[in-house]
């Protein structure tokens, strides 16, 4: 099983993030902030199974310039375990930075990683419109990417799958206020859906209330799988498989 999406370094314990590498194949951690992308590469350093993606989360761009987009280059450049950018995007729910540069920041983000024919990592939150306008102005993405955490409307999701990107469903979906959620993703082709965590956020509901751990993908996966109408291993074995179509581990030596 593969978690395309979690932040080792916020992990409650040492004993969660080493159950959850044991139980895993493959982890994906996410730096998004200026110390975060520094520990995300080095926990790939740590453990053979674990790659890094790393970018700059919206709500973390007040006190960044271009010069750190143009380190993320050589971040990934150097790191042979770097394999994907992001996540990045737009955040309205909370006021914490202004509109136009996280748009400004996007952008960067989005042509470095077509720059480096690397997949892109999006956050979107209440921002479903500026999302699809900015995505839409780089469109088609042959690299593609992960709408992570997936919270939008069925227009963004159809749009985004048709740029070229792959649909991604954390923990949330199996909270009982969810049904938009889960009918939007009754609707993803089977070979464009991908399962996270975004630990230590979202626990599944049969954990809610405690922080959440990569291995509590398995709760999403079951639920999920249910909610499909297909065998958690069908569904493990179609997740997997797009994520390593994705994000190519294992593919990737250092420039």
């Amino acid at each position: 099983m593969i978690d395309t999406h979690c932040h080792l370094d916020m992990l409650s314990s040492e004993e969660d993030i080493l159950e959850s590498v044991d139980r895993l194949d493959y982890l994906l951690t996410i730096g998004c902030d200026k110390q975060e992308i520094y520990k995300a590469i080095e926990f790939t350093k740590k453990f053979d199974n674990v790659y890094a993606s790393i970018g700059y989360h919206p709500y973390e761009i007040g006190d960044i310039s271009e010069k750190d987009i143009e380190n993320l280059a050589k971040l990934y450049k150097n790191n042979s375990k770097v394999v994907a950018i992001g996540e990045c995007g737009l955040d309205f729910y909370r006021d914490k930075t202004p509109k136009n540069l996280q748009e400004k920041f996007f952008r960067l983000q989005i042509e470095l990683a077509k720059e480096l024919k690397l997949p892109i990592v999006i956050h979107s939150r209440e921002a479903d419109a500026d999302t699809e306008r900015i995505l839409s102005k780089y469109a088609p993405f042959e690299s593609g990417g992960i709408m992570h955490c997936f919270g939008g409307s069925l227009r963004l999701m159809e749009a985004t799958l048709e740029m070229g990107f792959y649909i991604s469903f954390a923990g949330n979906i199996t909270y009982p206020k969810a049904d938009n959620l889960r009918e939007i993703a009754k609707k993803v082709p089977l070979d464009r859906l991908l399962l996270e965590t975004d630990s230590p956020f979202l626990a599944p509901q049969k954990v809610r209330g405690k922080p959440n751990k990569p291995s509590n993908i398995f709760y999403t996966l079951d639920f999920v799988a249910n909610l499909l109408g297909i065998s958690p291993s069908e569904l493990e074995k179609n997740t997997d498989e797009n994520a390593k179509r994705l994000l190519k581990f294992n593919n990737k030596s250092v420039q």
